[in-house]
């Protein structure tokens, strides 16, 4: 099953989902771009730190910690 209109920071741990897009300044989708994270792969949600700190998402063979606003700059559709 699909969700719509769903940003990566929105998602609780053990989540996985299919990136839709990336949008954001050019300079973050351009550091995403580069380490891999492109529309099409699928993320995990491994950690969301408390107090709004960041998101460790698991991509490919990587994980990658996320500011809870750069996160909210990479919509999913989610898939478990």
């Amino acid at each position: 099953m699909q969700t719509l209109n769903v940003h990566l920071n929105d998602l609780r741990e053990g989540t996985t989902a299919k990136v839709r897009s990336i949008v954001g300044p050019k300079w973050f989708r351009e550091r995403i771009f580069e380490l891999g994270l492109l529309p099409g792969i699928t993320v995990t949600v491994v950690k969301k730190t408390p107090l709004g700190g960041p998101i460790i998402v698991e991509f490919l063979t990587q994980r990658l910690a996320l500011s809870r606003k750069e996160a909210h700059w990479i919509h999913v559709d989610v898939l478990s």
